[in-house]
């Protein structure tokens, strides 16, 4: 009998890190803080940091919007929901999940707790993704048609992270990772009323995964085979899951690969799922100029799964926007980018839009959903009013590594998203931040420092 979840945590625990795998996870603390300090102003997230006020806590670690301390649970919480409302953190495609978002929340809180050192941080954080996209892997994509895997795998990879600063041993790590899996939730149902549970979801996954540490450091114990046993996680929530997946070429003294390294940036300020066809409709602007209204109609074919997500999404809030996917690539059409300007309440009422919007459909397509999940594919074909037709397909949208996405390229990705909150230091911070390894309190205090008050 197998005993992945023991496997599991014997690695978190003990893995060493490679220097290039520490390397490439600066990008992926970069990006998610400025996707944290992008939303912290907005809704929910600032819901959340009332709440968070109002419950208070020790000071142990930072919420980065507000510069207040509080527990580290509860910063956790707090940086995680902002961190995943702008829809600009990074996605994981074979796990379909946002692993930045809870995991480097849950770190942070805990580095800055603890006084941990910025090498501590970055293997913290490349554990935590290697622990969270493997059970997201092992649940399958059949987990996604009910299951946010951002906070369903999202919670055992911030368990492993904190767990890893938290210095707790094998049998500790494996105490907690029992009690982040019996914790791990997240339904898709609130997109029926377009509630604000998305953010929710990875805010509670990083909260959880901390609560989850703490009480395994204190002997609190949780289900030994939560991931794999008969009424474990993997059980529970897919039709058809891969346990080998979870401990598939794991080893504590080096990896082929480490799962951080092929987890895509996000480029466009919407639900990934929306980006293969905006890159295409981008494309067909690139080669061909033409007047909005000189479109007669814009096809979309793309894979079955997306549509169980975007099929019925219509923009009527600026965050519902950022999952209809005629609402994106007609704004892509017409403005030559989806920045997050594109999803004001003005802009989601632009009639010029809301009219091209109408002419665009989408349809399945079987061919491109023998792709997916290892590529997100989608063909644009767009019709003018003369009869000419232009059709671009895309199999790996911007952000994706195929995409050739630098470090550059994230570092200016970071100052568009910060600049004017940081007081026009961004390019500072990201220079800092991708150079070295900064521990948890000189990331707050780089955010902190440049940052006016607000």
């Amino acid at each position: 009998m197998a005993d992945e979840t023991a496997t599991l945590a014997r690695w978190v625990a003990t893995a060493r890190v490679p220097e290039a795998t520490r390397r490439v996870t600066r990008r992926y603390l970069l990006d998610w803080l400025g996707s944290a300090l992008g939303g912290g102003d907005l809704l929910p997230p600032t819901m959340v940091q009332d709440v968070v006020r109002e419950l208070g806590g020790h000071p142990q670690a930072t919420v980065l919007a507000t510069g207040e301390r509080t527990s580290a649970p509860l910063a956790a919480l707090a940086n995680s929901a902002a961190a995943h409302v702008l829809e600009m953190d990074d996605l994981d495609r074979e796990s379909i999940s946002h692993p930045g978002a809870p995991i480097i929340a849950a770190a942070l809180a805990v580095a800055e707790r603890e006084g941990a050192s910025g090498d501590a941080l970055l293997d913290a954080i490349a554990v935590g993704y290697e622990a969270s996209i493997r059970t997201g892997e092992a649940l399958g994509p059949t987990h996604y048609d009910y299951w946010h895997t951002t906070g369903t795998a999202g919670v055992i990879g911030a368990a492993a992270a904190a767990a890893r600063l938290g210095g707790l041993d094998v049998e500790a790590t494996h105490r907690a990772l029992g009690s982040a899996g019996t914790m791990a939730a997240g339904l898709w149902e609130f997109l029926a009323d377009g509630a604000m549970s998305k953010q929710l979801h990875p805010g509670k996954a990083a909260h959880d995964g901390v609560l989850a540490a703490l009480l395994g450091a204190r002997g609190f114990t949780g289900a030994t085979r939560i991931l794999e046993g008969p009424k474990g996680l993997l059980a529970a929530m897919s039709r058809a899951p891969e346990p080998d997946r979870l401990t598939r070429g794991l080893s504590v003294d080096g990896m082929a690969r480490w799962r951080i390294e092929s987890v895509s940036f996000k480029v466009h300020a919407s639900c990934r799922h929306t980006h293969s066809a905006v890159d295409g409709a981008l494309a067909i602007r690139r080669r061909r100029e033409f007047a909005v209204e000189d479109v007669e109609r814009v096809d979309v074919r793309i894979y079955t799964q997306a549509l169980g997500l975007l099929e019925g999404m219509e923009p009527t809030t600026p965050y519902a926007a950022k999952f209809s996917l005629p609402f994106c690539v007609a704004a892509a059409l017409r403005h030559g980018d989806l920045a997050p300007q594109r999803f004001t309440d003005e802009a989601i009422a632009d009639t010029k839009t809301l009219a091209l919007a109408d002419r665009i459909g989408f349809a399945p397509d079987a061919t491109l959903d023998a792709l997916y999940p290892a590529a997100w594919p989608a063909v644009v074909a767009l019709t003018l009013r003369s009869g000419e037709r232009i059709e671009e397909r895309v199999d790996h949208p911007a952000g994706d590594p195929e995409s050739g996405i630098t470090e550059r390229d994230i570092a200016e990705k970071f100052v568009a998203l910060t600049d004017g909150l940081l007081g026009g230091r961004a390019a500072e911070v990201a220079s800092r931040i991708l150079d070295g390894a900064p521990a948890a309190s000189e990331v707050v205090r780089l955010t902190r420092a440049a940052a006016p008050a607000r």
